[in-house]
């Protein structure tokens, strides 16, 4: 029994040291939840033809940060937006990839807007933060 007894903590006390060593805070993620609004211009053919800010959105969050090497994000969007343009109120379904370093600052995101009048427009945006430009992927409008 005393055998057994040492054996278990033993390995108990290994996994405890190994996972210590397995933890790498430097790296360590976090995540959460907050309510936001929308901002985000809508292009097709390269020309903008919406721009959609306000209404209410959940957001869930994944950040990973190493200290002087980079803060890296993931946010997921859902929730909904009217049109500044039409007055069409928009269901947003998003991904936002941030990613920071010393030398950039860089915020890309993927879109699916389904209107309720029946436009659809789905594609991707990178924008960098450091000098506003925004370089429009591909687009795709209905």
């Amino acid at each position: 029994m005393k055998t057994k007894l040492i054996v278990v903590l033993c390995l108990f006390a290994g996994l405890m040291w190994t996972n210590s060593f397995a933890q790498d805070n430097n790296r360590k993620a976090s995540q959460g939840w907050f309510s936001g609004t929308y901002w985000s211009p809508v292009f097709c053919d390269g020309e903008m033809v919406d721009f959609l800010e306000g209404g209410t959105l959940r957001i869930h969050y994944v950040t990973r940060i190493k200290p002087y090497v980079y803060y890296k994000e993931m946010d997921q969007l859902k929730g909904e937006v009217t049109s500044s343009v039409t007055g069409e109120v928009f269901q947003v379904r998003e991904i936002d990839k941030v990613l920071y370093t010393p030398d950039m600052y860089v915020v890309s995101w993927k879109f699916n807007l389904i209107g309720n009048m029946g436009t659809h427009y789905h594609g991707n945006i990178t924008m960098d933060m450091r000098t506003g430009d925004i370089t429009v992927g591909k687009t795709v409008c209905n």
